[in-house]
């Protein structure tokens, strides 16, 4: 009687070992990348009428700044950069439109901590182009840009336009998945400026989350429904708290507003982390 050879069976075998292989690959590839996110102070609003940016509020107010770090697979993501750095020197502040800016942290110290220079980030992520946005982009040469078109051709009366940043973009018209898995996807929220952005992230413990900018910048105009009149296009503005909701119920998410000082003691920050 003849032996039959081994060589159909153990090829068979192999074959199905290729293919679980790529399954688990294929499956690896379709979970989120984020590894873990960082909350970062980066400065205060003190505002001379709280009515300013809260419709309904009187006196003065305060606003954090808060800036946000997202370890991902591919690579760091900073989203906004908060109020420059340079102004944790100044003991009085610098002035602003609204009252004055502080800053008790620098935000180049808080990546040191954590084991980061300015040149590990892989992208900076801007809500918009105003100045407790952007006050620390120059530490960033090196990374690549990610803002709304809209926000990249717009000429500001006040500050230098973010085209002149010299910097490498991304540009989209609209919502953009930055690393085609869901897990940090910018969100188009124009009105606050001509392209604000909103950025929602997926951590694969903590759940979803929107980053807010200035789409919102206190609870009291989120629960309200309300925007400051100084935006740049208030009906637009309303109409991105909508879509807004839309989005945080579709995700399961929550929404973290980033200038509400009462979700300062609600944060842990850097040198911690989420995951």
């Amino acid at each position: 009687m003849k032996k039959r050879s081994l060589l159909p069976v153990l090829a068979f075998l192999a074959a199905l070992s290729a293919l679980a292989t790529l399954a688990q690959s294929a499956l690896a590839q379709s979970k989120p990348g984020i590894e873990r996110m960082y909350v970062l102070y980066c400065g205060d609003i003190h505002l001379k009428d709280a009515s300013s940016f809260t419709p309904g509020a009187s006196g003065p107010g305060h606003l954090s700044v808060t800036c946000y770090l997202i370890k991902h697979a591919r690579g760091w993501v900073l989203f906004d950069t908060g109020v420059g750095d340079h102004i944790v020197n100044m003991p009085d502040g610098q002035k602003s439109q609204a009252g004055f800016w502080t800053v008790k942290k620098t935000l180049e110290s808080q990546l040191g901590e954590i084991g980061l220079k300015p040149a590990d980030i892989n992208y900076v992520a801007l809500s918009h182009s105003h100045g407790d946005h952007v006050g620390n982009l120059k530490l960033f040469p090196q990374s690549t840009l990610v803002v709304q078109k809209a926000e990249w051709d717009w000429k500001p009366p006040v500050g230098t336009p973010i085209s002149q940043s010299g910097m490498k973009a991304i540009t989209p018209d609209g919502d953009h998945d930055l690393f085609g898995d869901g897990s940090v996807m910018l969100i188009a929220t124009h009105g606050h400026s001509p392209g604000h952005q909103n950025m929602l992230i997926k951590l694969p413990k903590t759940g979803a989350i929107m980053f807010t900018g200035d789409s919102v910048h206190t609870k009291a105009n989120w629960d309200g429904g309300r925007v400051p009149q100084r935006n740049f296009n208030v009906p637009q503005s309303l109409e991105a708290l909508e879509r807004m909701r839309t989005v945080l119920k579709q995700a399961n998410a929550v929404l973290w507003i980033g200038h509400e000082p009462s979700e300062v003691p609600n944060r842990k920050y850097a040198p911690a982390y989420y995951e």
